[in-house]
């Protein structure tokens, strides 16, 4: 009876050691500390520039952090809300029909 532990704690050893693998393979990840983030995005500095939509924020940069939804490996939605990556400003993401009204 005491074989049938070992093999199955052998078992579980390997199953556990493969799921972790795949994983690792399928994933990047980044490992950032707390102050590296916060030195990115200076909230003393940020302003609110949410309401007309954007593509350039008043820093000069046109970088930014946007939350999107993938499907198919495309994009298939994105919320209009981002931050600019150089000062923490928020902003509204321009859409095609904002390109419309420009014109």
């Amino acid at each position: 009876m005491k074989w049938l532990y070992w093999t199955a704690a052998f078992l579980l050893i390997v199953i556990g050691i493969n799921v972790v693998r795949s994983f690792i393979n399928k994933y990047y990840f980044i490992f950032l500390e707390k102050e590296e983030i916060e030195e990115e995005m200076d909230q003393e500095s940020a302003l609110d520039l949410r309401g007309t939509p954007t593509h350039v924020c008043v820093c000069g940069s046109n970088h930014f952090y946007v939350r999107a939804i993938f499907n198919d490996y495309e994009i298939a939605t994105y919320f209009l809300d981002m931050i600019c990556v150089q000062c923490g400003s928020l902003a509204t993401a321009p859409t095609p029909l904002d390109r419309e009204e420009m014109n």
